[in-house]
């Protein structure tokens, strides 16, 4: 437009683009609502006068000095020009209106930080337009606008696309922990959608972005140490930063789970520790100290199966130790119970199997030797004495006899040729006594007489008419008696009588 045009009264019924902001744009909005009633109220009668007449573009500020356009005459338009130009006009304003609605929310997602160079495009398009309006080329400047809005719908396309891929680019540096990035894309996110919650929400997350990737080094120098429980309240002060934060959590389970592993190793390897000392309560304490860890883990269940089956070798050794210890001492009756209970716990047991056959041979031995020395006065028994000479020849037989059987073949030795050497006895009566030594001879009374006898157990009785008898035992010896033994019936019967009534 040129300075000196006049202003005319179609300008201000002309379409407003107010580059200034929204301000503008609320008048422009008025003016163009002005400018419909009109086009409305006069509709009919433009296709009478507006060959007669020449539009100008309604532009808000625009320069009132342009001269107007030559007015052509009425008879060089038809109505069907004037019907065509009146359906720009309106298409004109509508595309307009659409325009200042795009506009206005384009401004309100900060268009001049991600789309400038468009959006001046589209505006030099709408002035175009104007331009073209304002001369009445209501058909190109329809294009132009339209041209304009086209831009603005692909920057409002743009602009969601621009606004997904933030959000996307945001969420992925803020996981990544890549600071400048998170910060770059949730402002350009703020930018477009100031109000949308998940692009608020990334913002807060970009804002404890520091705090969290110091607290993940932190935990991952402590992992690197292993120094879990460290690690472990590091990954706790960033997921406490970012609840959020997707690696901070999965850092903090596998820190946990070598806390626990950590404790299940170091539990299995007290126990391990404690069975190689034979130490099974305390072992079978920590594997059940693990189990409380891993509840269903097979190396739990197998090491206290491992702890029994150890215990119950320990417990075998010992006992076969024990044995081999009593027969060294030739205690073969002991031994024998011990090698008997150890069957009794595992009838599998060869070697012990084998080791009872001997050792049940010299503790039946031991026993019938024993039994021969605890009474050598039975010798004096022809079958005693038999069996006596049995049991010597069959300790005798022993090869490599220890120092126990030694002594007793000697003292069984000893006992039989005792049993049968004689020892006098001497007895002493008082000549009316009529004395019988059973099994061996009635004797008769006498005043003093002596017999041999063989070491033993024997009995001599005394009688005399009208006295009670008399019994007396006694055991030979091979030591024989220090003094004669008396015996004489001296209590009469009758006086006995008498004193009981």
């Amino acid at each position: 437009m040129n300075s000196d045009q006049p202003n005319n009264p179609q300008t201000q019924a002309a379409p407003i683009f107010n580059h200034s902001g929204a301000a503008a744009g609320g008048r422009q909005n008025g003016m163009q609502k002005l400018a419909v009633a009109v086009l409305l109220l006069v509709a009919s009668a433009v296709i009478f006068v507006l060959p007669n007449l020449v539009s100008e573009p309604w532009i808000e500020g625009a320069d009132n000095s342009q001269k107007p356009v030559v007015k052509q005459s009425a008879t060089l338009v038809s109505p069907s020009t004037a019907a065509q130009k009146t359906k720009y006009r309106q298409d004109a304003q509508t595309i307009l209106a659409e325009i200042i609605q795009r506009r206005d929310r384009l401004n309100k997602q900060g268009v001049d930080q991600w789309g400038a160079f468009e959006y001046n495009q589209a505006q030099k398009a709408v002035a175009d337009g104007d331009q073209e309006y304002s001369i009445g080329n209501y058909a190109e400047s329809v294009a132009s606008y339209q041209s304009a809005l086209d831009g603005l719908r692909d920057l409002e396309t743009r602009g969601q696309e621009l606004l997904q891929q933030s959000i996307a680019d945001a969420a992925e540096a803020i996981e990544n922990s890549v600071l400048s990035t998170a910060i770059s894309a949730t402002q350009l996110a703020l930018a477009i959608a100031p109000d949308n919650q998940t692009v608020i929400q990334l913002s807060r997350r970009a804002k404890t972005l520091p705090a969290l990737i110091e607290a993940m080094q932190r935990g991952n120098q402590s992992t690197e140490l292993e120094r879990y429980s460290e690690a472990e309240q590091a990954y706790i002060d960033a997921t406490t930063s970012d609840p959020q934060h997707k690696k901070a959590a999965a850092a903090l389970a596998s820190t946990r789970q070598k806390i626990t592993e950590q404790r299940f190793r170091g539990f299995m390897s007290a126990g391990f520790s404690a069975l190689d000392n034979n130490n099974f309560d305390l072992a079978t304490q920590s594997f059940k100290r693990a189990a409380t860890v891993y509840s269903d883990h097979p190396a739990v269940q197998q090491a206290l199966a491992q702890v029994e089956t150890r215990r119950t070798q320990f417990w075998v050794n010992n006992r076969i130790a024990e044995a081999a210890e009593l027969e060294r001492q030739e205690q073969w009756q002991q031994a024998l119970i011990i090698y008997q209970q150890l069957l009794e716990t595992d009838a599998t047991l060869t070697d012990i199997r084998v080791k009872q056959i001997p050792v049940s041979v010299r503790a039946d031995l031991d026993k019938k030797i024993n039994k021969v020395l605890s009474d050598p006065l039975a010798l004096s028994a022809v079958s005693q004495y038999r069996h006596g000479q049995k049991v010597l020849q069959d300790a005798s037989g022993i090869a490599n006899p220890g120092p126990l059987l030694s002594e007793q073949i000697a003292q069984l030795r000893a006992a039989l040729k005792s049993s049968q050497t004689p020892i006098e006895v001497v007895l002493t009566s008082d000549s009316i006594t009529d004395v019988t030594l059973f099994r061996v001879a009635k004797l008769g009374a006498f005043d003093k007489t002596a017999v041999s006898l063989k070491p033993g157990r024997y009995i001599v009785a005394g009688s005399r008419v009208g006295y009670r008898d008399v019994r007396i035992e006694f055991t030979v010896t091979g030591e024989g008696f220090d003094a004669p033994i008396a015996i004489s019936c001296t209590e009469a019967i009758n006086k006995a009588k008498n004193e009981a009534i």
